[in-house]
Order: structure tokens, then sequence, then C-alpha cells
């Protein structure tokens, strides 16, 4: 395409749907919100772990039934660091807080005012629940959608891979000192 006037403007909303299009491999953008109980998080003090991302509501079915699945993933590898944020779009934070509560959700809850309109939704092109984002310990998305087993396996798969990484790096400051 050749044009001569405007040219600059193209480029730059051709680079806005770029950001908008995250894929593996990309980094996350980064966010920092309040959760449920109060306290601030930020993904990018997140790194060095991996980050599982969950975008979710009450009133989803998909998004309920896929619930056992993080909670297990959650139980399993937390203690490999393995941290859960799910990011409510319920109407209420307080309808979200008490689900939570209810269900044993003991990582970080979020709830976003505005749901899938909101800015964190924007960020992230989550245009339908459930959304899954899991995001490797360098900050870049290593997987996205996660459902079932296959989640559970492809967060198995980047636990043993990060357990691999500090094995190493381990045996390479013993190797200096």
């Amino acid at each position: 395409i050749a044009l001569a006037v405007g040219q600059s403007k193209l480029t730059q909303d051709i680079a806005k749907v770029g950001v908008l299009t995250l894929h593996v491999g990309t980094p996350a953008p980064d966010f920092e919100a309040i959760t449920l109980d109060g306290k601030p998080i930020k993904l990018s003090e997140l790194r060095g772990k991996l980050v599982f991302v969950d975008f979710w509501a009450i009133w989803c079915a998909p998004c309920v039934a896929e619930l056992p699945n993080v909670k297990k993933a959650h139980e399993q590898f937390a203690k490999d660091g393995l941290v859960v944020i799910s990011i409510s779009f319920d109407k209420d934070a307080k309808t979200a807080k008490s689900y939570a509560e209810k269900n044993g959700m003991t990582w970080p809850q979020v709830w976003v005012k505005g749901g899938d309109k909101s800015e964190l939704a924007k960020l992230y092109n989550v245009g339908g629940i459930p959304a899954t984002f899991l995001i490797g310990p360098g900050g870049k998305i290593v997987a996205k959608d996660l459902q079932g087993e296959k989640l559970l396996r492809t967060i198995e798969k980047e636990i043993k891979k990060l357990k691999q990484s500090s094995k190493e790096t381990a045996r390479a400051s013993d190797d200096r000192g």
C-alpha cells in the first residue's frame, strides 16, 4: 500500500492492533490491580514465577466448570512457584468475593468494573470468557486458553522447566564459587 498522506497514522493503527493481539511468545502486558481483600498486585512484580491469569465470572457456566481445575493447579503447584490470579467480570465485587470465599479460591482475586469493557480486558484483548494466560518467569505468554487436563499438563511442564533452570543457575553459581 502506497500512502503518502496519513501513512504514519496507518502505521500507528497497525502497531495498536499488534499490541492487542497477544500471542504465545509475546510479552504479557503489565497491570496493577487491587485484590478483593484490598492488597495491591502488579504482574511485573511476579517476574521469576509462573503466573496463571484467569478471566472469569460466576454467570459463565464454562468458567465455573473450569474452577476445579484452576483450584487443583493452585493446590498442586503453588509450592513450586505458580501464582494464580483470577480476574472476575461479575457485576459487583461483593458477589465475586462471596463466591471465592465459599469455594475455597484462596489465590488472589481481582474484580474489574466493566467486565469485558474494562481497561484490563482491553489490555489482554478479552472479549469472551473464560480466557486464560500462562505467563512464564520472564514475563512472556507461554500458553493461552488452557482448560482441563491440558491446563494441568502445561503448568506441570513449565514448572519442570522452572526447576531445571533453577538447578542450572545454582550449578553455575557453584562452579564460579
